[in-house]
């Protein structure tokens, strides 16, 4: 996957880092997934997840919004468009759908439903993708 520090700064923008993990406010993601798009990236998905003021994090794995796999012969921009466009509707049905600050209650977690819950995503690169591919095949 792409070095988080590669992303451009509008892609970038209402991110926090944590460790190595970049995680959007929700309110922002839209827009640094369109960012992404026009910059060339495809979307891999991602999950939602707690920033806790410790500096913990609970991470929602059940509660991902991923693109499919690319298809063999789609060209890249093609990829890039559909990853993004996959990615945008489940991330928008899982907040629909979700019942975020029962999530944080069901573990007792000290979090404010619009300040602590963030979406951390994974943007990659045609080269990031082919490496990827090429390192799973060895």
């Amino acid at each position: 996957m792409t070095s988080t520090d590669a992303l451009p700064p509008d892609v970038l923008q209402g991110a926090l880092l944590l460790g190595n993990e970049w995680a959007w406010a929700l309110s922002s993601f839209p827009d640094a997934l369109k960012n992404a798009e026009a910059h060339g990236y495809a979307c891999l998905g991602g999950q939602f997840q707690f920033r806790l003021p410790d500096g913990g994090t609970c991470e929602m794995y059940w509660i991902s919004a991923d693109s499919a796999d690319r298809r063999d012969g789609e060209a890249w921009t093609d990829y890039s468009h559909r990853s993004c466009t996959e990615v945008l509707g489940n991330f928008r049905k899982r907040i629909s759908e979700t019942d975020f600050a029962n999530e944080a209650l069901a573990w007792h977690l000290p979090v404010s439903y619009e300040g602590d819950l963030v979406f951390v995503a994974y943007f990659v690169t045609e080269a990031d993708l082919t490496d990827m591919a090429a390192r799973t095949t060895r």
